[in-house]
């Protein structure tokens, strides 16, 4: 029960009070009635104070179900990462609430901490498509996202750094226990990384089995990546991922490579992010749609998905609680997921900010298509 004594201060009304009238904005094709109410529950446990960061949500385009996942990046002592110590406190111990809790209080609170010298942003990702009815959510997935300045910041979280540093973090930020299988597997990885690579991002995903730690390598000219996952050893057909690649070469201007550290090796499944020339918020329908148009093609996005992708990126205003919010949507990047024996299939990364009307909102995207 909230505490409603005359001294506990104000409890921040939900996400899901502004979110709601943002249903308009998503196409059918990309979030149903059922996927939408998933959003909802999640944004319901969520303060408002989600909305002082990007927000976003993955789009499964091969799959017929319309849902998305939720994510979103809290930065050191933001109003959200103090939302999840909150949470953490009131948890049962040992939970991957309080474990999260505890990682943010000590990003804020010990300035030697791997967190506090080294992460930006810590961005959760829920992953809500496919959930079965009334069965409660996974814990999210976490990534630490470079601080910029930081020393390693200029070749991402590892650079000529011992990797034991981002496991532990990780590792407890997640509430894992034993974890040195999966330390040698990191260490590997990193060591194995040509220049000019470097760890762009690393995560870990707590209800997904096996338990690995997600990779994402940047750095890596197009033409040198299946060079690269020979030396990653990944175990898949490299020639798939330079076919993937060959196939949207003039449509995608760089390449981030997400790789799984398991206990066992190099995981099985490979993610090719693809992203477009131009800063991403800047990138309106007219450009993005050749990309999308090549992902159908190629039979990894369903027709339908990819008309609502089409449709995603716009900007609008929305009224709420008696005020007046800027809301633009933009694609950050897609991924192709590669694996032996499965067929390629494409994901969506879509980002939505909601701004008070007259706040400073960034680089402004296109006007919206009609």
């Amino acid at each position: 029960m909230a505490d409603t004594s005359p001294g506990a201060p104000p409890r921040e009304a939900p996400f899901s009070s502004l979110f709601a009238g943002c249903r308009p904005l998503f196409p059918p094709a990309l979030v149903d009635d059922a996927g939408w109410r998933r959003l909802l529950d999640r944004a319901a446990l969520l303060p408002a104070s989600v909305t002082d960061m990007r927000f976003g949500f993955e789009f499964h385009l091969a799959e017929a179900g319309a849902e998305a996942d939720f994510c979103v990046a809290a930065l050191p002592g933001s109003a959200l990462s103090r939302h999840y110590v909150s949470e953490g406190e009131r948890a049962a111990p040992g939970s991957a609430a309080a474990a999260l809790g505890a990682a943010f209080r000590e990003q804020t609170a010990n300035p030697a901490s791997y967190l506090a010298d080294s992460v930006d942003a810590v961005v959760l990702e829920y992953d809500l498509a496919g959930l079965a009815p009334r069965r409660p959510p996974p814990p999210p997935g976490i990534f630490f996202v470079p601080r910029k300045g930081a020393p390693a910041s200029r070749r991402g979280l590892a650079e000529h750094r011992d990797p034991a540093r981002l496991l532990a973090a990780l590792a407890a930020a997640v509430g894992w226990r034993g974890a040195g299988k999966l330390l040698r597997s990191v260490e590997r990885i990193v060591a194995a990384l040509p220049e000019p690579s470097f760890v762009f991002q690393a995560g870990a995903l707590p209800g997904r089995s096996p338990r690995a730690v997600r990779i994402v390598v940047g750095g890596t000219a197009k033409n040198d990546v299946p060079a690269l996952l020979e030396r990653l050893e990944w175990p898949g057909p490299t020639a798939a991922a330079a076919d993937v690649l060959a196939g949207m070469d003039d449509v995608a201007a760089s390449v981030a490579v997400s790789l799984d550290a398991t206990a066992r090796g190099t995981g099985a499944r490979l993610g090719l992010e693809l992203y477009r020339p131009r800063h991403w918020p800047d990138v309106d329908r007219a450009g993005w749609r050749p990309f999308v148009d090549r992902l159908e093609e190629k039979g990894w996005c369903l027709p339908a998905k990819a008309d609502g992708l089409r449709r995603w990126p716009r900007t609008e205003r929305l009224l709420g609680g008696g005020e007046v919010y800027h809301v633009r949507q933009a694609i950050n990047h897609v991924k192709v997921v590669v694996r032996k024996g499965a067929r390629t299939v494409a994901k969506a990364y879509a980002a939505m900010d909601v701004i008070p009307y007259g706040s400073q909102l960034g680089p402004p995207a296109a006007r919206p298509e009609a």
